[in-house]
């Protein structure tokens, strides 16, 4: 509760939330007039409810437009092979279908499901699907990666939201603690052990760069733990530091491996894999990404109450009933999570982490909970159209990495974003 007045008798006060909507540009609440003991209420209760219905009319408005756009813009995306259209069946690389042909394609899969399901009429043959259904295998495979896009944009803005909240920095981003170096450290030593096969080999990809991820998240805990001091919580500027000694020193290691060691065919079988240009959806990628996502997501949608006590100090937050240190300690461990199974599913774009918490507190507020949902919805939007211009643009190769291309169309608003809102995480 914060009080303003030039007189101690008369006191014009707000509550934290009114203070929240003020600073997101929201006209100031009617006041409530503190003389001595008595309060005399200025607005009634019949208006109370009619701002809190107002309010979250609002905030419903803004997830069902984002959730149109997602359905839309997904829907338009099912179209776009890419330059990956040749590993599609019965495509060729930047093969484009209309949205007409993508209906034509669901209602054709929904027909013929129906009909091997009910067995009460006949599904349409391989032969006169291929003649008269274009796409019919190409889409669903498109799909799949677009599933995978999409539940990684998902787990970025997380874990972005997550480190800004937990350092109350806007420019606080997962890949701090150096897990995402271990994806860099495993694909090297994948290919140096496989070469060319190096691809194929999803098992030993996912068990490497998981594995390696894990194990420094795991040594940069321990190692802030043991230099916090015995019985003292974790500096958590200690463990920024470690991991970024062990994010410098595996980036020299790996490139002065890749540059100097490794064969030239290598080097590009590494830059593949690195910068994600075909994107796996085969059965284990998506047992390993589902795991990874809900082992980190689940914990932090259980308490997302309780993590609206980051934005105070401990001192606060104990009086609340909240273990800050332990809420900031989950809040680091899902976001490192997070970042590292986006990282290794769809590839280097973690400025996604950056861009959207930003906007998402912009336009849905920054409580906890509504942070939440409106990453979740803003995300996808950002990364699919990402996706769409990467498979958009011809490219001499095998393709163009998504990351680059979320660098060109991120950046730009990410400098737009901290210019006009920076104020409000003063």
């Amino acid at each position: 509760m914060a009080s303003f007045g030039k007189r101690s008798r008369l006191n014009l006060s707000y509550g934290a939330s009114d203070i929240a909507r003020m600073r997101n540009g929201a006209a100031a609440p009617k006041r409530t007039h503190v003389t001595g003991a008595t309060v005399k209420r200025a607005i009634s209760m019949k208006e109370s409810n009619a701002l809190l219905s107002s309010e979250r009319f609002a905030f419903a408005t803004k997830v069902f437009a984002c959730v149109i756009a997602i359905i839309v813009l997904a829907f338009l995306s099912l179209g776009i092979m890419g330059a990956a259209g040749d590993l599609y069946p019965y495509s060729q690389r930047y093969d484009i279908y209309t949205p007409l042909q993508v209906g034509s394609v669901l209602f054709e899969q929904a027909h013929n499901a129906l009909a091997n399901l009910t067995h009460q009429f006949p599904a349409h043959s391989n032969e006169w699907i291929r003649e008269n259904v274009p796409g019919y295998w190409a889409v669903p495979r498109r799909a799949s990666v677009l599933g995978i896009t999409f539940i990684c944009a998902e787990l970025l803005a997380v874990s972005g939201m997550l480190y800004q909240n937990v350092f109350r920095n806007p420019i606080a981003g997962p890949g701090m603690l150096g897990v995402t170096s271990g994806v860099s450290l495993g694909l090297m030593i994948l290919v140096a052990i496989y070469h060319a096969a190096a691809p194929s080999m999803l098992y030993e990809r996912y068990a490497m760069c998981y594995g390696f991820g894990a194990v420094i998240l795991v040594v940069v805990l321990l190692a802030g733990k043991r230099l916090s001091g015995a019985g003292k919580p974790y500096d958590i500027v200690t463990m920024l530091l470690i991991g970024s000694i062990f994010s410098q020193l595996i980036g020299f290691v790996v490139s002065y491996v890749t540059l100097f060691v490794m064969e030239e065919d290598d080097y590009l079988v590494f830059y593949t894999l690195s910068q994600m240009l075909t994107v796996s959806t085969s059965l284990i990628s998506w047992v390993t990404l589902g795991i990874a996502a809900l082992a980190s997501f689940v914990p932090i949608w259980m308490n997302r109450h309780k993590l609206n006590a980051l934005a105070f100090d401990d001192q606060e937050a104990r009086l609340l009933g909240v273990n800050s240190s332990r809420m900031r300690a989950l809040a680091i461990v899902c976001g490192a999570i997070m970042i590292l199974a986006a990282t290794i599913h769809v590839g280097a774009v973690a400025l996604i982490s950056l861009v959207v918490p930003f906007i998402s507190r912009s336009v849905f507020g920054c409580e906890f909970n509504k942070q939440l949902i409106g990453n979740l919805c803003i995300s996808p939007i950002l990364l699919l159209i990402c996706r769409d211009i990467t498979d958009l643009l011809p490219f001499i190769g095998e393709g163009l990495a998504i990351g680059s291309v979320v660098s060109v169309v991120a950046l730009p608003l990410f400098v737009v974003l901290m210019a006009r809102h920076v104020r409000g995480w003063e």
